[in-house]
């Protein structure tokens, strides 16, 4: 595990939650923490990087929203790397733009705004709200390779997540509103679909009014089923692309 911790942390080029994120996803792309490994604890990490637990639980957040990580609680619990790294593509907490942001190299978020507003009737409909119930509305720009690749919109209902807009946002969201509330999506549904961009496509990630992005709607709920989270993330279609493997072919 001397790689976990023994690595140099650069400081001012990116967030450093975002940095150690990174350093373990290559390393769980490269083979050298394999499947079912256990991660040192929070707090071995956080003193050996010279760095807050908290930055350390963003870090993990964001591999475990990407599915390249799980988090047991319990006697025998932890931080393991998954079984099959990535492979929430199809469901769970991950799922399909988290799969994407990997295959782009996305890393850090940047924030962008973050208002309470009306919920309207999609995101109402979404959540279970009244139309006028208030919602948390964060958008944020994920990059790759430096450029801007999608931007996130993401809805939590406001009575849930009070005071939120004035948070640190730049982390894991799952993890904010799992420390700071009690609440966290454990499971989501998502649809994907290609859409028409935008002006404001072109503002936040470049791309030209009229071409085509890809559009991630996602739904996730809470342990009771409570509808929790609703997201719209756009992504670069010129810039975007997702693999599948299929253990069983039918015609």
């Amino acid at each position: 595990m001397d790689e976990v911790v023994g690595f140099e942390l650069a400081r001012g080029a990116k967030p450093l939650h975002a940095a150690i994120a990174e350093h373990l996803a290559d390393l769980v792309a490269s083979g050298s923490l394999t499947p079912g490994t256990r991660l040192p604890p929070e707090r071995q990490l956080a003193t050996t990087l010279g760095v807050s637990r908290m930055t350390v639980r963003q870090a993990l957040g964001e591999l475990e929203r990407d599915g390249l990580v799980r988090r047991v609680v319990g006697r025998a619990g932890g931080t393991f790397v998954s079984e099959t790294p990535g492979a929430k593509t199809a469901s769970g907490a991950g799922g399909v733009s988290a799969a994407l942001r990997r295959a782009a190299g996305a890393s850090h978020a940047e924030l962008v705004s973050a208002e309470i507003e009306p919920a309207g009737k999609r995101t109402a409909a979404a959540l279970g709200l009244g139309r006028d119930e208030r919602v948390v509305v964060i958008a944020r720009l994920r990059l790759a390779g430096g450029k801007p690749l999608a931007v996130e919109r993401t809805s939590l209902p406001s009575r849930l997540f009070p005071d939120m807009e004035d948070m640190d946002l730049a982390g894991s969201l799952y993890d904010l509103m799992d420390v700071g509330f009690g609440l966290r999506p454990v499971r989501a549904t998502e649809r994907l679909e290609v859409a028409v961009a935008r002006p404001s496509d072109a503002r936040t990630i470049g791309a030209k009014r009229g071409t085509s992005v890809l559009l991630v709607e996602r739904v996730g709920y809470a342990a009771d089923g409570t509808p929790i989270e609703f997201s719209r993330d756009r992504f670069r279609a010129d810039r975007t692309w997702l693999a599948t493997e299929s253990t069983q072919i039918t015609e």
